[in-house]
């Protein structure tokens, strides 16, 4: 499944998954490229879709009331 399938809060779960395997060196050493690289998608995606929140609060925030 790509992170363009997955929800912020699932990537998020994904994301911390890969991190504590690699800070817990379950990682074997050929896989290691395969999931950093897939960290960095999911980081891109993450940031990616706080960004457009963010925009899309600014933008609802920033409309005078009717």
């Amino acid at each position: 499944m790509s992170e363009n399938n997955l929800s912020y809060s699932e990537s998020l779960k994904k994301l911390e998954a890969l991190l504590e395997q690699l800070e817990n060196g379950d990682l074997d050493i050929d896989l290691l490229s395969t999931k950093v690289k897939e960290a960095t998608g999911l980081i891109r995606f993450c940031k990616e879709k706080l960004r457009n929140t963010e925009a899309e609060l600014e933008q609802f925030l920033d409309k005078p009331e009717d």
